[in-house]
């Protein structure tokens, strides 16, 4: 991946106020990831489900 577009996706945790994940019957194979940062702009991104589910189980468990 270039790094002048991954630099571009960076957020820093401690802007993040409000995290959000839904899913839906309709997309089985994709999730609505919600972030809302501090001074109330939010930013909806369509991420791979399965991917935001094997970092949920990487965090639970404290994988590496």
């Amino acid at each position: 991946m270039d790094n002048d577009l991954h630099a571009s996706f960076r957020v820093d945790l401690e802007d993040v106020r409000n995290l959000e994940i839904s899913y839906s019957r309709a997309r089985p194979d994709k999730a609505d990831l919600a972030v809302e940062y501090v001074g109330g702009r939010v930013r909806v991104f369509v991420v791979d489900r399965d991917l935001i589910e094997r970092l949920l189980e990487v965090l639970e468990h404290g994988e590496t």
